[in-house]
């Protein structure tokens, strides 16, 4: 008898599910595909997280040229960025495999991959655009702001973030081009945004207990690492979030391949009706 871990059925899904259910079925099959999905997840964490890693043992002086001295740090994310999506890809493609109950095919999904590298680097642009620019952008309109006054200014960009997210598995899951990925994405989004918004924020909520544990597990070492060992405590801390990171992708693209199926069903309903 087939067990909930083998995920058999998933996709497609039997009927438009609720918030609560979008979570379910995406653990589930973030459960489920794991282990096969884990060695790509952490290859994307540690990429981005080599930039970070190297200054902490680099002085400026051994970059080289000036202007790498003086961007290293975007000319660094940026070329990690271009690195990890085909990995994301990977990673997409093999949950879905998972969940409509096929064998993963190293191979093909390599192939796919790097095939699609170039048009996968607009759609992961498309779907991320607005959280990168946050990120990227928020410490210098931020400055002299609170954290919580921060959030509470971040927080109306989460429904744009919403309407563009699910473009990720359109593009790899659904075979479509970058540009008609993102349309896609908008169009299925655009009525049920505060479905999504809502789905987003629950992620998110989750994979930030496992980020606030490390941030704490960092400052109560803090003190035995001492002034001596700050690149210790920057290289452990680093570590962690590896770790952290490595279970968080899968988990985050598990749940948002079961909300781009969802919210194509409810698309295709509606059209229905109409007709």
């Amino acid at each position: 008898m087939p067990q909930m871990n083998d995920v058999v059925g998933l996709l497609p899904l039997p009927r438009p599910l609720m918030t609560g259910e979008v979570l379910d079925a995406g653990f589930r099959l973030f459960r489920a595909g794991l282990l096969r999905t884990l060695p790509y997840s952490g290859l994307v964490v540690l990429i981005l997280e080599l930039p970070t890693i190297y200054t902490i043992f680099a002085s400026r002086a051994s970059f080289g040229y000036a202007f790498v001295a003086t961007y290293y740090l975007s000319l660094a994310y940026a070329v990690a960025f271009l690195l990890t999506v085909p990995a994301l890809g990977v990673i997409v493609l093999r949950l879905n495999a998972v969940a409509v109950a096929e064998r993963p095919r190293f191979r093909q999904e390599i192939r796919i991959a790097l095939w699609r590298w170039l048009p996968g680097i607009l759609a992961t642009l498309g779907a991320f655009a607005i959280p990168v620019a946050l990120v990227v952008l928020g410490p210098v309109f931020a400055n002299g702001l609170s954290s919580e006054a921060t959030l509470f200014l971040a927080i109306p960009l989460f429904w744009p973030t919403a309407l563009f997210v699910v473009a990720l598995p359109a593009f790899w899951c659904g075979g479509l081009g970058p540009m008609a990925a993102i349309a896609q994405s908008l169009r299925i989004s655009w009525r049920r945004s505060w479905r999504m918004v809502g789905a987003i924020l629950a992620t998110l909520c989750m994979v930030s207990v496992f980020v606030l544990l490390v941030s704490i597990i960092v400052g109560l070492m803090a003190p035995l690492f001492g002034r001596a060992d700050l690149f210790l405590s920057a290289t452990v801390q680093s570590l962690l979030y590896l770790v952290v990171g490595a279970f968080g992708v899968p988990f985050l693209l598990a749940v948002l391949i079961v909300a781009h199926r969802d919210l194509e069903m409810r698309d295709r309903l509606r059209r229905g009706v109409r007709a």
